[in-house]
């Protein structure tokens, strides 16, 4: 199939779509030029002899609630997804519907082994909160999945007038997984895989909270990338520390505190039995995760500054060499049920005599996403 690119170079500028917010009936003047110029698209297409993305024939509505707590109505069967957010995209090849996925984000293609399939050329945009609209009315996708912490809200304005839905999936909020995965397994007609997925998962936590119950519970300090940066309850980070059944230092944020970087010294006074470090390779973009994990002088060279930074020496994680890195690549696999499963493992160690987090990041990693397994996402490994 071919689509006539060229009619896209006098798309107005999308960029200044933000500047339209504000004003309803600008934003509906900004909606009915961008209808013009796709039925001038489609002109162009008839008159020079190529041939249009068809558009699926109508058939039954699904109705699912999305993260954002919407209820959303998508017309099925859906075989033309864009995604923005890589552990999106992981959650719909986990099904076995990333045949669907037409384009994704650059965070994603990024890495171009683990995500082969997709071109770095033809992205729609660079994240879930840089979208670039006309690439997306480019590629006349049906649906647009992005995470909850993306621009889904302006994408759903811009992106209406075209009868291109928007659906809220983010796929690295622990807390809301099943939920995620089985709206994902009706808009792509994969129940049987979605409901697998889902056995899958809650048997590894299932497993943890059975082994851990009546036993008093190790505190851990989870340090995400930047230095003293932490997280809170209600915060994703927290709930996979939370389902890893250790208990964060901070649940809510210290006092004179309003972002996520925390002072060194409430993490001395609190005393974490256990410290977490997430990482990312020095050549992947920032704040994102690639497959290809941290080199091992990385990995201990984090750890070494951890142990040496001012007056840590005393805290209980540092004296009884409990601090540990994960990738952001490695956590996050199935919504960060791997990352809880070696913090689980580092935290309890013995209590959970059968929990083997290496195999559980190879099942993830080869059943689930048809790749193969990396050693070195976290380290050093349980013992």
């Amino acid at each position: 199939m071919h689509t006539n690119i060229g009619i896209y170079r006098d798309l107005p500028n999308l960029a200044q779509y933000r500047d339209m917010r504000t004003s309803p009936m600008r934003a509906i003047a900004f909606g009915l030029l961008l209808t013009a110029f796709m039925l001038l698209a489609s002109v162009g297409a008839v008159a020079g002899g190529r041939q249009e993305v068809p558009t699926p024939a109508a058939g039954r509505q699904a109705t699912v609630v999305d993260n954002a707590g919407r209820s959303v109505s998508i017309t099925l069967p859906v075989e033309r997804v864009v995604v923005a957010n890589r552990y999106n995209s992981e959650l719909i090849r986990a099904i076995g519907a990333n045949d669907r996925i037409i384009a994704v984000d650059m965070n994603t293609a990024q890495d171009r082994e683990f995500w082969a399939e997709f071109d770095p050329e033809n992205t729609i945009g660079r994240g879930q909160r840089e979208l670039n609209y006309e690439k997306i009315i480019e590629l006349q996708p049906q649906v647009l999945i992005l995470p909850k912490n993306g621009s889904w809200e302006e994408a759903h304005e811009v992106l209406a007038p075209f009868g291109i839905e928007v659906l809220v999936i983010s796929g690295y909020d622990t807390g809301d997984f099943i939920n995620q995965v089985t709206t994902l397994g009706t808009v792509f007609q994969e129940q049987a895989a979605a409901k697998h997925f889902i056995e899958w998962y809650s048997e590894v936590l299932s497993y943890i909270e059975s082994n851990l119950e009546g036993h008093p519970r190790r505190t851990v300090f989870l340090e995400t990338l930047n230095d003293f940066a932490t997280t809170f309850e209600g915060d994703f980070f927290y709930d996979m520390v939370r389902f890893s059944g250790g208990e964060h230092i901070f649940r809510t944020r210290p006092s004179g505190i309003t972002g996520t970087v925390i002072n060194p010294e409430d993490v001395i006074r609190a005393n974490p039995d256990v410290v977490v470090k997430m990482i990312t390779p020095d050549h992947a973009l920032r704040g994102t995760g690639l497959s290809g994990a941290p080199l091992v002088a990385q990995r201990r060279r984090v750890i070494a500054e951890i142990k040496d930074r001012p007056a840590w020496e005393g805290i209980s994680a540092v004296q009884n060499e409990e601090v540990y890195v994960m990738s952001q690549f490695g956590h996050g696999g199935a919504s960060k049920l791997v990352g809880a499963a070696y913090m689980a493992k580092w935290i309890y160690g013995d209590l959970l005599p059968d929990l083997d987090p290496v195999e559980i990041e190879r099942q993830w990693m080869e059943d689930f996403q048809g790749f193969h397994f990396v050693e070195g996402h976290f380290y050093p490994l349980p013992r």
